[in-house]
């Protein structure tokens, strides 16, 4: 990419009074940096993702004070600041944003920072300045918990999957397999109606996937509990049914993987190819559903999930859906372009 001294421009950068018309040396490709802001993890794998000509994407680490003068430089002549998780009240991040009179700014709400924020509209502590910037979701539930504390909300598509070249066949074994971050997370994850249907169903085998090095969980002797791997994919070649009775859920990439694999996929939330069962009562029902067409030879690969994740949910599909977006909200001038909701509701 070229350098920053390379870069054309007709006026200072920033959103300062419009977008600067900047543009590639020898090229009449517009040229675009976007600060990203927020998880950590995300910001650094966001990049990889949308990684095209034209678009330059900076992230800095906000635990490390010496990164706090250079993001501040950035953010001042970005042409959008992005902040992967959303909020209500300023933090320094975004006082720092409303000093610099930053107007395009885009909120992503990911998944538990609805809880938070949900505390703060409560207690009636809900900043204006944030209130009337751009408000993206990652899930349909999302953005109507966000529009629900009296913000405009748009759901929009950012979680991406690659999908397997070919789809694995089903498993000789019917197995049952979930996923958990931490074992400190057993309830926010559901992992407590797992085992509880683990013990009513003591001939399945289920699996747990994700704890960190050096937690152990106390499981039912069908269940067998594993650590953090850098992919879930051998699991799910070995998987039947991927179950994810979440309390409250973002778009999982780990859902999303299953469907992609063309596995059986039970969620807390309605999803295209995919069955609602966020309990334990639901969920022995669909897998007791599932295991009896197994054992009749009747259990196909979930072609109607895989389709659907492969249409929509491929890192080109999520990149040129996210680009396209940001470059009008940047080129816009004003406020954020009128909401237009996304496939807000899905259905199975």
């Amino acid at each position: 990419m070229a350098g920053l001294n390379q870069i054309r421009e007709s006026r200072p950068g920033g959103d300062h009074g419009g977008h600067a018309a900047r543009t590639l040396p020898g090229k009449d490709l517009p040229f675009f940096r976007v600060l990203l802001h927020g998880l950590v993890y995300f910001c650094r794998k966001f990049p990889g993702v949308l990684a095209a000509p034209g678009w330059e994407f900076r992230h800095f680490d906000p635990n490390r004070f010496s990164e706090l003068l250079p993001a501040a430089a950035y953010l001042y002549k970005c042409d959008l600041a992005y902040s992967w998780g959303g909020r209500l009240t300023l933090g320094k991040f975004l006082s720092v944003a409303r000093v610099l009179r930053k107007k395009k700014l885009i909120f992503f709400w990911c998944g538990s920072d609805t809880l938070l924020a949900r505390k703060d509209y409560d207690a009636s502590r809900v900043d204006p300045w944030i209130a009337e910037k751009i408000h993206w979701a990652g899930a349909p539930w999302l953005a109507e918990e966000v529009r629900a504390m009296g913000l405009a909300c748009e759901y929009v598509p950012s979680t991406w999957v690659k999908p397997p070249d070919t789809l694995p066949p089903m498993p000789d074994k019917f197995a049952v397999l979930a996923h958990l971050s931490s074992a400190s997370r057993v309830e926010l994850y559901g992992i407590d109606h797992v085992f509880e249907v683990a013990r009513r169903m003591p001939k399945v085998s289920f699996h747990v996937v994700g704890l960190l090095p050096g937690e152990s969980l106390r499981a039912p002797d069908n269940v067998t509990v594993h650590g953090r791997v850098p992919a879930l994919d051998p699991f799910f070649r070995q998987t039947s049914v991927f179950w994810r009775p979440a309390r409250h859920d973002g778009l999982s990439f780990a859902a999303l993987e299953a469907l992609a694999h063309g596995r059986h996929v039970l969620w807390s939330y309605p999803f295209p190819g995919a069955a609602v069962a966020k309990d334990a009562t639901s969920g022995y029902e669909e897998i007791q559903r599932l295991h009896e067409s197994h054992q009749c030879g009747q259990l196909l690969v979930n072609r109607t999930g895989a389709n659907y994740v492969a249409s929509r949910f491929t890192p080109a599909v999520i990149r040129d859906g996210i680009l396209s977006r940001w470059r009008q909200v940047i080129e816009s001038q004003g406020r954020a372009p009128e909401v237009c909701y996304c496939d807000d509701r899905p259905t199975s």
